[in-house]
């Protein structure tokens, strides 16, 4: 399916919906699309991507991060 097929699919659907929480969840999901970052979020991005190119091997694998999250529960 092509991208405008897809578009009409949704205006359609949209336009019949009568869900009010998924009207609401759509909504807010528009305007959190809009915003897009913050340049706090965008400083520590940088901040995190600068500190892991300094030092590339010094990061925990998401498997270990898991296990000590479990271990402290």
């Amino acid at each position: 399916m092509d991208i405008q097929s897809i578009k009409v699919d949704l205006i359609h659907w949209l336009t019949e919906l009568q869900d009010q929480t998924i009207l609401e969840q759509l909504q807010a999901f528009k305007h959190r699309q809009e915003e897009g970052l913050s340049d706090a979020h965008k400083a520590l991005l940088d901040e995190r991507i600068a500190s892991y190119q300094k030092d590339p091997d010094k990061v925990m694998d998401w498997d270990d991060v898991m296990k000590d999250l479990e271990k402290d529960l």
